[in-house]
């Protein structure tokens, strides 16, 4: 398959135990949308881009345990659909995610490779 592949430096997420420990759903939407405002701030820094389908590998350093960080792939999923690169993040598009954890990246630090078919460049109008 061939593929695009993009880089994107993200911070720590909230916890996944954090958000769901008894939290109000409205405590749950504003970690979420703050975490996705800084997924745009990210994607800000690169060509605007679309792709077909896509795949992330997700590389991290930080005290959360691996499955506590599945948050950075479904905010930053979240944040491709809404912001119209990806058409959607059911398994027809998004078909696979890899955590890793990597201590040689700074402290609190996630590096996601989204991994994209077909992809185009936006071009401005």
């Amino acid at each position: 398959m061939d593929y695009v592949e993009v880089e994107l430096n993200l911070p720590k997420p909230p916890s996944l135990n954090m958000i769901y420990a008894g939290k109000h759903w409205t405590y749950r939407k504003k970690k979420k949308d703050e975490y996705k405002e800084i997924c745009i701030g990210e994607l800000s820094k690169i060509d605007a881009f679309t792709c077909e389908a896509f795949r992330m590998v997700i590389s991290y350093n930080s005290r959360l345990d691996i499955d506590n960080g599945i948050l950075v792939s479904k905010f930053l999923a979240d944040t491709l659909v809404s912001q119209g690169i990806v058409p959607d993040d059911s398994p027809k598009y998004y078909d696979q995610v890899t955590i890793k954890y990597d201590k040689s990246l700074e402290k609190n630090s996630y590096l996601v490779k989204l991994k994209c078919t077909g992809f185009k460049i936006v071009e401005d109008e």
